[in-house]
Order: structure tokens, then C-alpha cells, then sequence
């Protein structure tokens, strides 16, 4: 008899488009750590990353990392209009948004 050690990944990938004015892509990604039984997020776009314990925790990390994220971002960009920040289209997108409720939704999660 071969014994055999199985390996379970889960890799989940969202990839939503918001049409805005340039359009908007966000990317959520979501891995699952056997290892250290939990879960990595990330938003790509808005170079953000979080963990849970569960899928739960994750999401709920996101989305109020992404929130905070834009909004300093966003108020950065107000006080001194020579930053460049790549991601401030999305930051300016998500925070007008307001809630966490709505930024799951516009992530898919």
C-alpha cells in the first residue's frame, strides 16, 4: 500500500469592471494556506492585502483595509496635488462609495 499526502489549495479569483469614466478593473484575489489555515486577500489594483481565519474575517479585512486605504489616499492627493499615485482613480472611486457594504459589492465578494 502507497500512502499518499493530499494537498488542498484554494485559489479564488474575481475580476470586476465598473463602468466609469476612464473604466475601472478590480481584482481580488483569495488563497487558501493549508499551512497556516487561513486565508491571504488582495486587492490588486489598490495594492492591498489582508488575512482571516476564515473566508468571513477575510472579506470583512478587505473590504475595511480597501475603505481605509482609499480614503487616505484620497485625501493625501487633496492636500498636495503633485502626487502620483497610480491608484488614485480607484482610491477616488472607492471612497465615494462610503461604506464597506458597498465596496464588497463592487469587489464581488
Amino acid at each position: 500500500m502507497i500512502a499518499t499526502e493530499q494537498a488542498q489549495t484554494l485559489e479564488f479569483r474575481i475580476v470586476r469592471q465598473v463602468k466609469t469614466q476612464p473604466p475601472l478593473t478590480f481584482t481580488v484575489q483569495i488563497n487558501y494556506d493549508l499551512d497556516d489555515n487561513g486565508y491571504l486577500v488582495e486587492c490588486i489594483e489598490m495594492d492591498v492585502v489582508t488575512w482571516g481565519d476564515t473566508w468571513d474575517e477575510a472579506v470583512e479585512n478587505l473590504a475595511d483595509a480597501v475603505l481605509g486605504v482609499a480614503k487616505v489616499l484620497v485625501k493625501d492627493h487633496a492636500s498636495d496635488q503633485n502626487l502620483r499615485d497610480p491608484r488614485i482613480n480607484h482610491a477616488q472611486f472607492i471612497a465615494s462609495l462610503g461604506s464597506e457594504e458597498s465596496v464588497r459589492k463592487i469587489l464581488g465578494l
